[in-house]
């Protein structure tokens, strides 16, 4: 027979489980939340979102950062809370090609951001297609 505090957290992870999923299936429909570079210069100059760069201290020093963002590594995120914006204000995040961008859209997504965009290629495509770079 399960107890009490083995019920709970099992409803508990059955309830995180439930709000990931919920949130794969909302990111899924909206393209998994890419835009490409091109869109996102654009959506930067007429939405301001707040810039989330979720690489490397060493990627930062190595190639530079998308003007105006800041810098949390992913692995770090959860410590960072504080210097997020309000749940309303859009985000567009980044990595270097996309995949831990992408785990940081569904991180936010879980937090109850609502407007994340994920920059399609990372910063390796932002740089390549020419746009602008500050170096960290």
């Amino acid at each position: 027979m399960a107890t009490g505090s083995f019920v709970q957290a099992q409803v508990t992870e059955n309830a995180a489980a439930k709000a990931v999923f919920q949130v794969i299936l909302e990111v899924s429909e909206q393209h998994w939340g890419f835009i490409a570079p091109d869109a996102a210069i654009d959506y930067i100059e007429n939405v301001n979102p707040f810039i989330l760069d979720v690489r490397t201290p060493k990627e930062w020093d190595e190639t530079g950062v998308i003007p105006g963002a800041v810098t949390i590594p992913l692995t770090e995120l959860e410590q960072h809370l504080a210097e997020l914006p309000p749940l309303n204000k859009p985000i567009l995040v980044y990595c270097a090609a996309g995949a831990r961008g992408q785990y940081a859209l569904t991180y936010l997504k879980t937090l109850g951001y609502k407007n994340v965009k994920n920059l399609k290629g990372g910063f390796t495509a932002w740089a390549k297609a020419g746009l602008p770079v500050e170096k960290k």
